[in-house]
């Protein structure tokens, strides 16, 4: 992956994000350069881009900085791919609410403890 890339600097943020989560720069950088919509981001000045592929939505977040350069700073893709940490996290999330009070409670302790999501 390349810190310079799409006429923006990636953050160590993004690029770590973007092996993570198992889809390419390339397509994080079609998504800023050539995003379906954008709407204002939740840090000051940031803005959020989005763009389907197939029937996943990829979202990069990216800002200007001082220099007037702008700035990668996150990115994710929306249902994560399969083996990913991600996807991991979701099922997860999905099993803790569809839990019961107890089944909640047990799965919070594992979490706790390490074991859960």
């Amino acid at each position: 992956m390349q810190r310079h890339f799409a006429g923006a600097i990636w953050t160590n943020h993004a690029l770590e994000r973007l092996s993570q989560r198992g889809f390419t720069q390339e397509m994080a950088g079609q998504t800023f350069a050539n995003a379906d919509d954008s709407i204002a981001g939740k840090q000051a000045g940031s803005i959020e881009y989005h763009k389907r592929f197939g029937k996943s939505l990829v979202t990069v977040i990216a800002k200007k900085n001082e220099k007037n350069e702008w700035l990668i700073l996150s990115c994710w893709i929306d249902p994560p791919l399969p083996g990913t940490k991600d996807e991991k996290k979701l099922i997860a999330y999905r099993r803790f609410q569809k839990a019961g009070f107890w089944g909640k409670l047990w799965l919070e302790f594992l979490h706790q403890l390490g074991f859960g999501y």
